[in-house]
């Protein structure tokens, strides 16, 4: 137990990663982490080397290496401030080792490397105070800067005009370009997967918070979709049932010709789902129409009745000038054909123009058949209700009359579902 608070410790990531005010800067504290830890090892190795060769100037550097590399471990777990001046010492400390190293030795063993993987972390370095973009700024032109100079002017192959402090034999010279480029190769590598890591954790979760929040703008969307269609019913003498029964006979009646095999090239899983969000709109157009012929209880005059059917018209307007803006392309093309063709009979019987057979849009047959079911069975204060069985017997007849045979062979398909649906949803 206490091994694995030790390991948790030196390469884990620190509780304070899930403060959301440290949002920015909490997907690299583990790659940064590793860094130092590696840091340490290096110098710890370093202080070795030199203790055993008798320098005591880099004994005592590496020696106060070791300590601030062990130091910054701790700070970097415990405080979510200190990856800034942890990193800033940590360039100072690369760039004064080089210089060391060029003084003494007069060649470059190739510590420049390990100043790569700090130019990462500007990527995450995204606050634009004065403080944090003179920080970014800092670490790109140190550490490039040192790079570039010290690799180009302290190469092992360009004379040095001097006579440096110490020969190194070959054997110390061989074992530290060994570990150095062992080193280098080990913290870009480990250094660059936990950054890509933590980037692909980020990216994932922002997938899901996009996921998350679009799907909360649709629900709210439909939520207001539907309690529009309801206000709407509700003045036909609707108690706004009708919008809900509706939605849900739609629903069941896709899902039943698509996991039979019905219509496979048009029922993609869009046109499904744009289907079912247009059902409660397939009466919006009524909105138009006055209340002296929406609700009149008895027999409407050809005049009236004439009226009546303006309101395919009249929604499929409404859609396409009120939320065009705020849906997509596909959506409101269904939607408009729900609300405007929903009249329209399998033999061209209907309205508003009489069209027939596969001249209906899919999403509109599939209307036609739910909204013509619970016209009949609900009840309203012009009508009474009709029994779910005789209805049910109605459509049978109308196979190939009024409604596409395809869809009416799914619909009875799924009678008990459809019955269900009725009874739970009664008036």
């Amino acid at each position: 137990m206490n091994n694995n608070k030790v390991v948790n410790f030196f390469v884990g990531t620190p509780k304070y990663n899930e403060d959301k005010d440290y949002a920015d800067y909490a997907s690299f504290t583990a790659p940064l982490n590793m860094f130092f830890l590696i840091g340490l090892l290096l110098h710890t190795f370093y202080l070795v080397i030199f203790s055993f060769v008798g320098i005591p100037m880099l004994e005592i550097f590496d020696g106060i290496a070791v300590i601030l590399y062990a130091t910054f471990v701790i700070l970097l777990k415990n405080f979510k401030g200190s990856w800034l001046p942890c990193t800033l010492l940590t360039i100072f400390e690369l760039a004064l080792h080089e210089i060391m190293c060029v003084y003494y030795f007069g060649l470059d063993p190739g510590f420049q490397y390990l100043s790569i993987p700090l130019l990462l972390i500007t990527v995450f370095i995204r606050k634009e105070s004065k403080i944090v973009k003179f920080a970014r700024n800092a670490i790109i032109i140190i550490t490039t800067v040192s790079f570039v100079f010290i690799l180009i002017y302290f190469n092992e192959n360009e004379p040095i005009h001097y006579h440096p402090v110490y020969t190194m034999t070959y054997g110390i010279k061989v074992t530290l370009t060994i570990v150095n480029a062992f080193t280098g190769l080990f913290v870009t590598s480990i250094y660059a997967g936990k950054v890509f890591h933590s980037i692909d954790d980020k990216r994932s979760q922002l997938g899901v918070d996009v996921a998350q929040r679009e799907s909360d703008i649709e629900n709210m969307q439909n939520e207001i979709i539907i309690g529009f269609a309801n206000i709407i019913e509700a003045r036909d003498g609707s108690t706004g049932k009708h919008v809900k029964r509706t939605s849900e006979y739609v629903e069941a009646l896709v899902k039943e010709l698509k996991r039979n095999g019905d219509y496979a090239d048009i029922l993609t899983e869009k046109y499904m789902h744009d289907t079912m969000m247009s059902a409660p709109l397939h009466d919006i157009g009524k909105i138009t129409i006055p209340d002296a012929i929406l609700t009149k209880p008895g027999r409407l005059t050809q005049t009236e009745f004439n009226t009546i059917k303006n309101h395919t018209i009249n929604g499929k307007n409404i859609i396409e000038e009120s939320m065009s803006d705020i849906e997509d392309g596909t959506f409101i093309k269904v939607a408009k054909s729900v609300a405007l063709y929903h009249h329209e009979c399998w033999d061209g019987s209907g309205y508003p123009y009489g069209i027939e057979g596969e001249q209906i849009p899919l999403c509109a047959r599939i209307m036609t058949i739910a909204d013509y079911f619970d016209a009949l069975v609900a009840k309203r204060s012009y009508k009474a209700s009709l029994p779910t069985s005789v209805v049910f017997d109605n459509i049978s007849e109308q196979r190939g009359k009024k409604f596409d045979p395809i869809i009416v062979d799914a619909f009875l398909r799924i009678r008990d579902q459809i019955d269900e649906i009725a009874k739970a949803n009664a008036d």
